[in-house]
Parts: C-alpha cells; sequence; structure tokens
C-alpha cells in the first residue's frame, strides 16, 4: 500500500511540473510558483479540515517545509534563467534525493537491503538522464553554467528539505503538515512577484489547479513513509521527472531523446528492485 502511495505522489507531483512547464513559455516562472503555492495551501486546508486532525507539530516542520520548497522554486528559476536547462533541471533533482537520502540515513538512522540500496544507485543515474542530463562538458562550464550548478545544488537543497520536513508530520496531521507548508512558500514567494499582461488571467488559474494537484501529491508522499522506510518513498517520488517526459510525448508529442528512454527503463528497473526489496 506505501508503494501504490509514493507512486501515486510521482504521478501527481510529475503532472504538477508538466503543467507548471507548459505555462511557464507563456508567464512568469515566479508567479507560476506562487500561485501553485497558494492553490496547493487552499486544497490542502480543505483537505485538513475534512480529513486530518491538529497536530501542534505540524506548524514547525510545515512552515519550515514551505520555506525549503520557495527556497528550491526560486534558486531553480534563477539558474534556468542563466544556464541550460540540461544542467540545471538533471543537477537540482539528483542533488535533491541525494541530499534527502543523506538527511534520512543520518537522523533517521534507515538501513535499506541490498535490493533497496541497488535500485537507489540505479534510481540517481535514471533521474539524471530522464530530466535531460548528458555527459559533463568542461569546455562549457563557463561562469554562467558555474552559477547554474550552484543554483541548481542549492534549489535540490531546498526541495530535500521539503521532504524530509514533511516526513516529520504524523499521519494524521497530514494535510495540515501540507496546507502550512504551501502557505510558508506562497508568503516566501509573494515579494517576487511580477505583474502580467491581463490576457493571461487564465494562467494563474491553471498554476493555482496544478498546486492542487502538487498537494495531492505530496500529502501522499508523507502518508507513504509509514509502514516503510522513508528512503523507499523520496528515491520513487523523486522519480517524477520521467512524468513530463511521457506526458509530453503523448500530448503534445514531443520526441523522447535517447537519454531520457534510458533514464526512464532505468527508472522501472530501480522501482521494480526497490518495490522487491520492500516486500
Amino acid at each position: 500500500m506505501s508503494i501504490a502511495l509514493a507512486l501515486s505522489a510521482m504521478l501527481l507531483l510529475g503532472s504538477t511540473h508538466f503543467i507548471n512547464g507548459l505555462l511557464a513559455r507563456f508567464y512568469p516562472p515566479l508567479n507560476i510558483a506562487f500561485y501553485t503555492h497558494l492553490g496547493g495551501a487552499l486544497v490542502s486546508l480543505a483537505g485538513a479540515l475534512l480529513f486530518s486532525t491538529w497536530e501542534p507539530a505540524a506548524w514547525q516542520s510545515g512552515a519550515l517545509a514551505g520555506m525549503g520548497s520557495a527556497l528550491g522554486a526560486l534558486l531553480l528559476y534563477k539558474g534556468l534563467s542563466q544556464a541550460p536547462f540540461a544542467l540545471v533541471v538533471p543537477v537540482s533533482a539528483v542533488s535533491m534525493v541525494v541530499i534527502a537520502l543523506g538527511l534520512s540515513l543520518a537522523f533517521l538512522g534507515e538501513r535499506p537491503n541490498a535490493r533497496v540500496s541497488l535500485g537507489v544507485m540505479i534510481a540517481l543515474p535514471a533521474i539524471w538522464l530522464t530530466a535531460g542530463g548528458g555527459k559533463p562538458n568542461k569546455a562549457r562550464m563557463n561562469s554562467s553554467t558555474q552559477a547554474g550548478l550552484l543554483l541548481g545544488l542549492g534549489a535540490g537543497l531546498g526541495f530535500a528539505l521539503q521532504l524530509h520536513l514533511l516526513g516529520q508530520v504524523p499521519d494524521h496531521a497530514a494535510f495540515y503538515g501540507i496546507a502550512l507548508c504551501m502557505f510558508s512558500g506562497a508568503v516566501c514567494c509573494l515579494p517576487f512577484y511580477q505583474h502580467a499582461h491581463l490576457a493571461r488571467k487564465r494562467f494563474p488559474l491553471l498554476a493555482t489547479a496544478a498546486g492542487g494537484i502538487s498537494a495531492l501529491g505530496l500529502t501522499l508522499y508523507a502518508i507513504s513513509r509509514e509502514g516503510q522506510l522513508a528512503i523507499i518513498s523520496i528515491v520513487i517520488v523523486s522519480m517524477y521527472p520521467m512524468i513530463p517526459v511521457v506526458f509530453g510525448s503523448l500530448v503534445r508529442r514531443e520526441r523522447v531523446s535517447g537519454a531520457s528512454a534510458v533514464g526512464i527503463a532505468l527508472s522501472l528497473l530501480a522501482t521494480v528492485l526497490i518495490v522487491a526489496g520492500n516486500g
């Protein structure tokens, strides 16, 4: 059941990134980050009032997780404005999962078995390739790409803190933790809001809806950690980059590169190993 929840969370979070990726072509990315957090806060609050029980511990973990989420979004978009997509996105995705795994090992004392460990090791290059990463080219490492590399690492740190802190919220208060996370993230993104043309007023609604999808995904992620190693949920959720790639191929008929195809295949293999190891 926990594996199914983590896989569902991956699908929902990947769908959010697919929607926001389409919107980013027509609307300021930082505005998308704000409305995504705002939509997530509204949906989570509604879910909390209906299904969750308040827990004081949700305050600290949720608020700090939102700061991590906002930090990740701001640094990611800043990096994308300065450096190639194929550098910033894979670096942020891989650093996110590596840092989150490190936090789980250090603070939760988790020790995965051999199959799960092998799945984790396969998942790292899978995430890199699926997100569009390729073989590093030292000749192209100019000042802008170096800045993009550092910003990608910083974005990964922010998202890793979000995953780790949300995992500290008790299951019965999961919706409250996500609501606080998304509200805190929206507040942190608000100072960077940019005024856009009125003709684009439909885009905030779409980004807000994407935030609601993201909130559901994060809630399923938080719940999935109950009854299994946090490492397993983190790795499965972190393979979300393959969802925008697959959706882009199906909906927009975008060509899937050879690297992404290999990454998707490795992601599926890693998932199988993790599921087998968890059983």
